[in-house]
């Protein structure tokens, strides 16, 4: 049973300019990219659709989102008090309001228990509804370190490469690791400049988990631990938020990516009024906010690939919220071609994946349709009316 979309006016995920004309879908992918009126009429068993010149784009991609938290004011502490079942349950739901916003691939960077693990198998199996989730599952720290709260405690080379291992063995598709502190999670002993897992241990890491094929995904905020990351040979810089010119250069030679999770940053910075987060991570979300903005710059200026992550779940940050971080992707400099990108091919290309973030012949067929115009206005994405995965339709106007 084929899918075919006729007079869409289409965005290929890389193009400066959309097109306009049908797309066929067959077999869980796009078939072929056609003028108007030039794809096969619609058999018997086929679905047709109409979009009389909607726009029609890739699947979008949310980069560095966390299924298991609320998005409250203290989402660790809600699964400390909620336990596994509870959580499962919630992170389940979490994943189909990702779907239903026109998210069709996550990135789940943390998770208790490896629970995103789970719910990536369920969405594979058809047992429940949701995007397809790319999960690293717990994540390799230091003793002590960030994510403590999920994290793999591993000291030396050796103990690091057995995390990675260990990870992989339960299905982790990514590893995260963290490379300094952060701005939520302990509210002592925690500072945003700490280099946590040295320079050798990250060496050690990145070179394990790329021998079994998997990326790397490092939270990393202060300068020192940025710096390592990037010599490391880590795939993807998590916020990023203090860099400099010489790591700026390495991530432009090296083609590190930047994930830099802004709105997060943001809503906790302004928690101060909302009482939206911890005081503790108010305080410290403050710094972080204008030298998260200069980062960005200075990242776009160097010609880094800068792609969408919302940290969903994190404090203030409820499921999904990839519109809101694409608008502060924009406010910080970013044209909304390239936060359109951030959000679909330049993702696709973080994540290793060439068959989603695009439509042409051969990409998987996640596609979603909106009535505005996101080359005006990246808000055009609210108005989303139909989201198809892997050819079947999710949802539409009937």
């Amino acid at each position: 049973m084929a899918l075919i979309l006729r007079n869409a006016t289409y965005w290929d995920g890389d193009s400066s300019n959309p097109g306009y004309g049908d797309v066929t879908c067959d077999g869980g992918v796009i078939t072929g990219v056609h003028e108007p009126g030039r794809a096969d009429r619609a058999g018997d068993d086929d679905v047709e659709m109409d979009l009389d010149g909607s726009f029609l784009l890739p699947g979008l991609i949310d980069a560095h989102v966390h299924l298991v938290w609320s998005g409250g004011a203290d989402p660790a502490a809600v699964v400390e008090q909620e336990g596994e079942q509870l959580t499962v349950l919630r992170a389940g739901d979490h994943a189909r309001a990702h779907l239903d916003a026109g998210i069709t691939t996550i990135r789940d960077l943390g998770s208790n228990w490896d629970v995103a693990i789970s719910v990536a198998r369920a969405i594979d199996r058809g047992a429940i509804e949701g995007p397809t989730v790319i999960a690293s599952g717990r994540t390799v720290i230091m003793t002590g370190g960030h994510d403590g709260f999920w994290g793999v405690a591993s000291d030396g080379a050796d103990a690091v490469v057995r995390a990675v291992r260990g990870q992989v063995l339960r299905g982790a598709g990514v590893i995260k690791t963290a490379a300094t502190g952060g701005v939520y999670g302990r509210a002592e002993g925690e500072e945003v400049d700490d280099s946590e897992l040295t320079f050798e241990e990250l060496s050690a890491l990145a070179h394990e988990a790329h021998r079994r094929g998997r990326k790397v995904a490092a939270h990393a905020l202060g300068t020192e631990g940025i710096r390592n990351a990037v010599r490391a040979g880590i795939d993807t810089i998590e916020h990023g938020v203090f860099l400099t010119e010489d790591i700026i250069a390495e991530m432009a030679r090296r083609r590190t990516v930047l994930c830099p999770t802004t709105e997060t940053y943001y809503r906790i910075a302004e928690s101060a009024t909302t009482g939206n987060a911890p005081a503790y991570a108010v305080h410290k979300a403050g710094r972080v906010v204008e030298g998260q903005r200069v980062s960005v710059q200075m990242a776009l200026d160097a010609g880094i690939p800068v792609i969408a992550g919302t940290d969903a779940g994190a404090p203030g940050m409820p499921h999904p919220t990839l519109v809101d971080e694409l608008e502060r992707l924009v406010e910080y400099g970013l044209t909304t071609h390239q936060a359109l990108r951030g959000a679909t091919s330049l993702a696709a290309d973080a994540l290793g994946n060439d068959r989603i973030g695009r439509i042409r012949p051969g990409a998987r067929a996640d596609l979603v349709m909106v009535d505005g115009d996101p080359f005006t206005s990246v808000d055009a994405l609210r108005d989303l009316w139909g989201v198809v995965r892997a050819e079947r339709v999710v949802r539409s106007r009937t």
